[in-house]
């Protein structure tokens, strides 16, 4: 271990001296208290949002949170190992199967409420699982995307996709890379796969072939 090292692992035991660091996961609600200083005044903020991403390793690991405040997306850096977060709160344990959630950038409303992960509790507890967060009440079935039928959908799966969410939060790059994989010579794009799935997540009807 060289001395960079070593002098980080020290800064970093001493952080969680004074607190201690919760698990949490890309999809989590959390809220982290934050000590905010004005002038010779200071005071602890809490921000609620959601986990959209975990960056880095060791002293330097950050996460990014996610909320939406007045109707629009606002997003927050925290360093993991910062001495100006007092602590990190877990709300809700979300369900996703990315580890970046930059797709909801790009979703608002239902569409953009993650699934509440279902935890088994121990016998005798008053409830058996824990309640879920109201998911979008609209189809997540990939095959109501016009180009998409049971055989693609089954190729698409082997390529980790199989959640209409997903296919919402492909950027270009994205549309690009699994036309590519799949051989389907711009047919993503053609026949506009990412705008039909956020049809669907809103509620809106397929659209005619």
């Amino acid at each position: 271990m060289n001395l960079i090292q070593e002098l980080e692992r020290e800064q970093a035991e001493k952080i969680t001296k004074k607190r201690k660091l919760v698990d949490f996961a890309p999809g989590d609600t959390v809220v982290v208290s934050v000590r905010i200083t004005e002038g010779e005044r200071s005071r602890v903020q809490a921000y609620e949002g959601v986990v959209i991403a975990r960056n880095g390793s060791g002293l330097n690991e950050n996460f990014t949170v996610r909320k939406m405040s007045y109707g629009e997306g606002v997003e927050r850096v925290f360093p993991l190992y910062s001495p100006m977060v007092e602590a990190i709160k877990v709300l809700r344990r979300g369900k996703v199967r990315r580890a970046k959630l930059y797709y909801l950038r790009g979703l608002t409303g239902k569409a953009a409420r993650i699934t509440e992960k279902k935890r088994v509790l121990a016998p005798g507890t008053i409830s058996a699982t824990a309640t879920s967060e109201a998911a979008p009440e609209v189809s997540k079935e990939i095959t109501g995307i016009i180009g998409i039928d049971a055989a693609m959908a089954e190729r698409l799966a082997g390529e980790g996709v199989s959640d209409l969410t997903q296919i919402a939060g492909w950027s270009s790059d994205d549309v690009a890379d699994y036309d590519a994989k799949l051989g389907l010579e711009g047919r993503i794009e053609s026949e506009d796969w990412v705008g039909q799935a956020k049809d669907l997540l809103a509620g809106k009807p397929p659209r005619a072939a």
